[in-house]
């Protein structure tokens, strides 16, 4: 009897699960809308989900609109009480210069057709377009066994150090910044209180992590 023959074929589909739009707003993000948004601000949360960060956006006092392709996703933004359109984010319906701001905050490891998006994302911003992608570089160093779980997504087809993402947007922006953020400074295994001990040495800037989970990127329009 050959065991490998009763072998059934794994494919990755069968193992990891589709990353699922926010449930809860991410402060973090909230944070960096806050560092480049005027109040009087119109703002596109484009791939918006469930409408989670539009929501608290609203609640600060933003015009703010939520986009969409996954009309169930739209209808439960809608439900919160957000303006929420079904739109593919590569053909937007909306004028040049619609927004003050276009966010991108998980999106563009999403689509194939990335690249269309950013243009899109141009077209109809004023002033600023807010990315954020996870980070796929320095996973070397996490250690054996170990890597980011943002590459065991099914529906994650595109992978950016802060190079490729600094390459892509200098196609579409002559004034960008990209930067590794939430840094990764826990070791597995270790007790809590050392955790602790490594994150307060990291806000101290006497200890510097190797791995950044995120990349956040700001492109001038």
């Amino acid at each position: 009897m050959n065991i490998l023959n009763d072998l059934i074929p794994m494919r990755r589909e069968d193992i990891y699960k589709i990353g699922y739009p926010a449930k809860n707003a991410y402060m973090p993000f909230l944070r960096y809308v806050l560092k480049y948004a005027d109040q009087d601000d119109k703002i596109l949360d484009l791939g918006g989900g469930e409408g989670s960060h539009s929501l608290e956006l609203k609640r600060f006092g933003f015009k703010i609109v939520c986009a969409d392709i996954n009309p169930d996703y739209i209808k439960l933004s809608q439900e919160k009480g957000v303006e929420s359109y079904v739109m593919d984010a590569s053909t937007l319906d909306f004028a040049d210069n619609s927004f003050d701001i276009v966010l991108l905050f998980e999106v563009l490891e999403h689509v194939k057709n990335f690249k269309k998006i950013l243009k899109e994302s141009k077209r109809v911003a004023r002033k600023y377009v807010l990315i954020t992608v996870p980070n796929s570089e320095g996973y070397k160093d996490l250690g054996p066994h170990l890597t980011y779980d943002h590459f065991l997504a099914v529906d994650h087809v595109n992978f950016f150090a802060k190079k490729d993402l600094k390459v892509v947007l200098s196609e579409y922006f002559e004034k960008f910044e990209v930067e590794k953020a939430e840094p990764i400074v826990r070791i597995v295994g270790a007790p809590k209180f050392f955790n602790y001990i490594i994150m307060g040495l990291h806000k101290l800037r006497l200890f510097r992590s190797k791995n950044y989970y995120r990349l956040y990127a700001v492109a001038e329009v």
